[in-house]
């Protein structure tokens, strides 16, 4: 019996879950206005080349999910922890895919765009959205049903019911905000959506429509992207 005990005596996991990421979602001020800052995933990369999304990754060693965040946009876009005020947790994404995300909101301080020095191997850019426009802008919706493929050895003969077995209907909901000639889709608009979600509950008040159209439009900049070799020099 002690032998069962010490062996639940544990912290539950995701089961069937891969190794846990972080991200974080970072806030400053662009221009005069609070932007929800992105990175776009640069286009030579194989995996989601050209997607927009929070500096992150997978976690590494004993790091909590803080660390891997503020590690992760260190070596993206060179911002230092100590511009990065973590603000809170939002709440844990799962994909359909296996993934688990614990994103984190943060404040960049006194840290320009410009300083900004971009991993050439990971980022093609950055790019600054206004807050007020998720607050102002509903995302479309596409639902995007998720059907089993079997493959020829499937044992239907062990399931009562075999090949007429009803399986439950599964989906897969994406979201996609068009923001100019940009696409914020996946995974980071369902962060945003949550992000949204929390500051609302809140009780968070945006620039009305008529105050953001009087600020000035907040355009990507083009930070300096130097070798990660260099980087390590600051």
């Amino acid at each position: 019996m002690n032998q069962l005990k010490q062996a639940f005596d544990r912290t539950a996991q995701l089961e069937g879950y891969g190794a846990p990421s972080a991200v974080l979602v970072p806030l400053m001020e662009v221009n005069g206005q609070l932007c929800l800052l992105f990175t776009q995933r640069a286009l030579h990369m194989k995996h989601q080349p050209g997607d927009f999304c929070f500096p992150g990754g997978h976690h590494e060693a004993d790091e909590t999910p803080q660390e891997t965040a503020l590690r992760e946009v260190w070596e993206e876009i060179g911002v230092p922890a100590k511009h990065i005020e973590l603000l809170g947790p939002c709440d844990i994404v799962l994909s359909s895919f296996g993934a688990y995300i614990t994103p984190f909101a943060a404040m960049i301080h006194d840290f320009s765009l410009e300083e900004m020095v971009l991993n050439k191997d990971e980022v093609e850019q950055v790019l600054p959205v206004p807050l007020q426009f998720f607050f102002e802008t509903e995302p479309r919706l596409h639902i995007v049903p998720l059907k089993p493929e079997f493959p020829p050895d499937f044992p239907f003969h062990l399931i009562v019911g075999g090949k007429n077995y009803r399986w439950g209907k599964a989906t897969m909901k994406d979201w996609f905000y068009l923001y100019h000639d940009h696409v914020i889709w996946g995974l980071t608009a369902r962060i945003v959506n949550n992000v949204k979600a929390i500051l609302s509950a809140a009780g968070y008040a945006p620039a009305s429509s008529k105050e953001q159209q009087m600020m000035t439009e907040v355009k990507p900049a083009k930070p300096a992207v130097v070798a990660e070799t260099d980087k390590e020099k600051r």
